[in-house]
């Protein structure tokens, strides 16, 4: 029981912040895959993004589960929030919404606990 206890709080409190670091560092270097993905954000064009699983493939390869789990959750929830963002609570789907409109703010995907902490939240 308690590692369950334990992975649910890795991934709703620690991994969020590597998730905002990673997306805040792509928006810094100017990343042309990440830009393209805005790009089609604005023109409704959005594609599923398939880099993300490589990354989990990585991660499961060298056992570590912490960033394998951590990646998928980002995966699945940015996929929701552009594919089906009904599933998703409103206050996420409005966050993220919101980092496409002005993507200077709202870097992380699964929470808003490290845009609040870092005051980049909108």
């Amino acid at each position: 029981m308690y590692i369950v206890i334990q992975r649910f709080l890795e991934l709703r409190i620690i991994t969020p912040f590597y998730e905002y670091i990673a997306h805040y560092l792509l928006h810094k270097i100017n990343n042309k895959i990440h830009k393209k993905h805005h790009i089609e954000f604005h023109q409704k064009k959005v594609e599923l993004e398939i880099y993300p699983i490589f990354f989990i493939l990585f991660f499961y390869y060298i056992e570590n589960y912490h960033l394998m789990l951590g990646t998928t959750q980002y995966y699945v929830i940015h996929s929701l929030s552009h594919f089906k963002p009904e599933f998703l609570p409103n206050s996420l789907k409005h966050h993220h919404e919101l980092h496409h409109l002005n993507n200077s703010y709202n870097f992380c995907v699964s929470s808003k606990i490290p845009d609040i902490i870092f005051g980049s939240i909108l």
